[in-house]
């Protein structure tokens, strides 16, 4: 029997035990849930049995939110997207930093600011190497990294490339004689075939597919059966029809994913770059205005897990805001800086979570034509765009910004106005230097026609100063330069120069337009009118360094070889980092054989830009013709590794082992140079020679009159198919008819003592003996003028 005085004790000890325990329960209650990100990765692993899950990001190019169904738009049909709704979370207000391709993609895949990343337009600049893409952080932990693009403005060469293991950009550009950035293109289902078929092959390790879809672009042209079925409603409907071809393309990636044995392993993301202006605001395309049809994107995240499934998030974010969400899911760290912040805590509370700034800009109006930028601060259900004449909008009311309320806010608008200057300040301070793509002679030289490289990336501040056109009141002179530069893709250069001129009468101080007719002009042979165009360019700023150097250009074709070195020259005082005064110095003395000379400036354009293969390349012609042998050797094949099909990298190693009697090894280079390239002219004619040296004379003769077809205004290919047909003592007539054409091109003194010396063999095997004395005194003549052998 347990006494009085023990149960008392008892009761003691089991009421401290309960009050202890409920004081347990107290504090763990108290605890705070652990933070978004642990949230969701547990989640994850919950539903994986070890490492990482997949990733998948979908990039819907010129895609608006408010042509969704998924965002209250019944007049395209979009199933999948709806399902990935249903399954997913969606961000109902998604803002993007920019209406172009490329600037809205390097911010997605950095997470930060064009303020910072530098790429402001298309085709100017490119992603710098300083910057780590998401593709990058992932590599870094494992992840395979491949990436799928739908059109040549996101070509590797542009930057984004960085981190990838494999970067599917294979576009053809020998076959666009319009080699324009927005037009090189591919359709949905080829990118999305070849997007499928590497997944598939990644077994070992987490990946990351980055697949990247562009039908929404113009030219508006879906497949069938979306051509009928959208056609009837003009250009918005056929806008629609590319939709929802591009909406069949996501269910093939959303069927594929749900098939893997292990589903529940992949994040799938879906984002817009920027949208469409559909003759809203008076523009048609994008990339002028930053109104919400142009800025206003879609935003889904999809994964297996049921508790995130079904949601919608009001608050407004920004699609710099995906680099880090994505990042923080996997548990991989935040690099610094980072203008974009995880979305992950909107993903667990939706209703609560507080709408972010977000800040858009377009450039184009003061980087191409002089006229003032447009900054913009995003605050939903307000929206401040800077410019001469400010705009501030109510989104909620009045989506379609038609009504302008800045004279009854004014104290708001101040008030944004300081905010979006300060966010510009401090967004922008301390960004690394930006850098030029990494493109081959031939694509820059078609891009610069069209106006896409060499422009000034200085830009006019909120508080500059300069009174600057407001782009509103210009809108119609940009449409007609924009048209103008369409014309010069398509060869219409008439159509071209007579808008160009009329833009020009409108507005004189459009350098872009100005830059245009100068190319124009170059194109129809009136070289004094093009350098004239350049010449008022440069009267009102004599160090506008493209000008410059279309001027440098221009001489050249001239060959005034002496004052383009004086203009690069000059540009190089103005800009020691000018690599394209430092190029066309180099080509200038490699053209003249004089390497010694050459040498250094070539070197001097491969230290400013070493990423540049072009100038990479030069050097290596250089350092052949010092018969430095083995470094150039070093950087040919470093070139031809990094860029298999790159221009010439090929011919020129073959032409090295050529030099060295590696002849077989030369002849499968200029095999695989014509491969790639069947244009190439200069190889099939050194591969005939090899042919020929091998005893292969219909080989020989084949790739001559191949030569021929290319290069009809070149007089080698004349001169050695008629030696092959002498040598041979076949068909003597149609050799002679072969050398005397020759002859009219030839201007070097050696190739007119080859034309002779045919001549007089084909003289002497005639037996026209004086014929063929006198053409060999000629062969003799031009012979000792240039000290060749014969």
């Amino acid at each position: 029997m347990i006494s009085r005085k023990r149960f008392s004790y008892l009761w003691i000890i089991l009421i401290g035990l309960v009050s202890l325990g409920g004081l347990f329960l107290l504090v763990r209650g108290l605890q705070p849930d652990p933070p978004p990100a642990r949230k969701f990765q547990k989640l994850l692993r919950s539903r994986r049995a070890a490492g990482r899950p997949n990733i998948i990001l979908v990039t819907l190019d010129t895609t608006r939110a408010d042509h969704l169904s998924i965002y209250g738009n019944k007049s395209v049909e979009t199933p999948h997207l709806e399902q990935l709704a249903r399954e997913g979370i969606l961000f109902e207000q998604c803002v993007s930093s920019s209406p172009f391709t490329l600037p809205s993609h390097c911010s997605i895949l950095t997470g930060l600011l064009p303020t910072y990343h530098g790429v402001r337009i298309n085709g100017n600049t490119a992603l710098a190497d300083s910057h780590l893409t998401l593709a990058e952080k992932l590599g870094e932990s494992g992840y395979r990294c491949g990436a799928f693009i739908g059109a040549f403005v996101l070509d590797g060469r542009w930057g984004l490339k960085q981190g990838f293991h494999h970067y599917d950009d294979q576009f053809d550009l020998e076959k666009y004689k319009r080699l324009d950035l927005g037009l090189v293109q591919r359709r949905g289902d080829v990118v999305v075939d070849a997007a499928l078929h590497w997944m598939n092959e990644q077994k070992e390790v987490p990946f990351f597919a980055w697949i990247h879809l562009y039908d929404p672009h113009v030219p508006y042209e879906p497949p069938e059966p979306y051509l009928s079925r959208y056609s009837g409603r003009g250009m918005p409907g056929l806008y629609d029809g590319e939709i929802a071809f591009m909406d069949e393309q996501i269910g093939r990636i959303d069927r594929w994913m749900k098939e893997l044995p292990h589903s529940a392993d992949t994040v799938m993301a879906l984002i817009g770059d920027h949208g469409e202006g559909l003759g809203e605001h008076g523009e048609t395309t994008h990339g002028y205005y930053i109104y919400d049809y142009a800025v206003r994107v879609p935003l889904l995240l999809v994964t297996s897990i049921p508790r995130l499934q079904g949601i919608r998030v009001p608050a407004q974010v920004r699609t710099i805001d995906l680099y880090p969400t994505l990042l923080e899911a996997v548990g991989i760290s935040l690099p610094e800086p980072l203008h974009g912040q995880s979305l992950l805590p909107l993903v667990f509370a939706p209703k609560q979570g507080q709408s972010r700034p977000a800040y858009s800009e377009s450039l184009a109006p003061n980087i191409q034509f002089g006229w003032s930028p447009l900054y913009s601060l995003r605050k939903y259900p307000l929206k401040f765009i800077e410019a001469p004449r400010p705009e501030l909008y109510e989104l909620e009311n009045d989506p379609g910004e038609l009504s302008d309320i800045k004279l009854k806010r004014s104290v708001e608008m101040k008030r944004m106005q300081q905010e979006l200057k300060r966010l510009i300040e401090e967004t922008g301070r301390g960004a690394p230097p930006t850098q030029v793509a990494d493109l081959d002679r031939e694509t820059m030289n078609r891009l610069a026609s069209l106006g896409y490289l060499g422009s000034t990336t200085t830009t006019a501040s909120i508080e500059s100063g300069q009174k600057l056109a407001d782009p509103k009141d210009k809108y119609a002179v940009y449409e007609a330069v924009t048209q103008a530069s369409e014309w010069i893709a398509q060869e219409k250069i008439t159509e071209a120069v007579a808008v160009l001129e009329n833009a020009l009468r409108e507005d004189p101080a459009i350098t872009q337009a100005r830059l245009f007719l100068a190319t124009c002009y170059q194109k129809q042979k009136r070289l004094a009118e093009a350098k004239a165009q350049l010449d008022v360019i440069l009267q009102s700023d004599s160090n506008h360094i493209q000008s410059l150097i279309t001027l440098a250009n221009i001489l050249l074709q001239e060959r005034k070889e002496d004052d383009v070195l004086a203009i690069c020259r000059k540009a190089i005082a103005v800009d020691p980092k000018s690599s394209q005064a430092y190029m066309l110095i180099g080509d200038i003395y490699l053209g003249r054989k004089d390497y010694a000379e050459a040498l250094p400036n070539v070197q001097k354009a491969v230290d400013i830009q070493p990423k540049m293969t072009q100038s990479r390349q030069n050097l290596a012609i250089c350092l052949i013709g010092l018969h430095r042998y083995s470094e150039a050797e070093t950087i040919l094949r470093s070139i031809v590794a990094e860029h298999d099909r790159f221009p010439l990298a090929r011919f020129h190693l073959a032409l090295l082992q050529e030099e060295q009697g590696r002849f077989e090894e030369a002849k499968k280079l200029y095999r695989e140079e014509i491969d790639h390239y069947p244009k190439a002219y200069n190889a099939r004619f050194n591969y005939g020679k090899l042919l020929l040296r091998e005893g292969d004379l219909p080989g020989y003769l084949s790739q001559m009159e191949e030569v021929i077809s290319l290069a009809p205004q070149q007089p080698q290919g004349y001169l050695f198919l008629a030696r092959g047909l002498v040598n041979d003592g076949i068909q003597l007539d149609r050799a002679e008819e072969l050398v005397r054409k020759g002859l009219s091109l030839a201007g070097g003194d050696e190739l007119l003592t080859l034309g002779y010396l045919l001549l007089a063999d084909i003289y002497s095997r005639r037996g026209d003996a004086d014929s063929a004395a006198d053409a060999l005194a000629k062969a003799r003549r031009f012979q000792k003028q240039k000290g060749v052998t014969s």
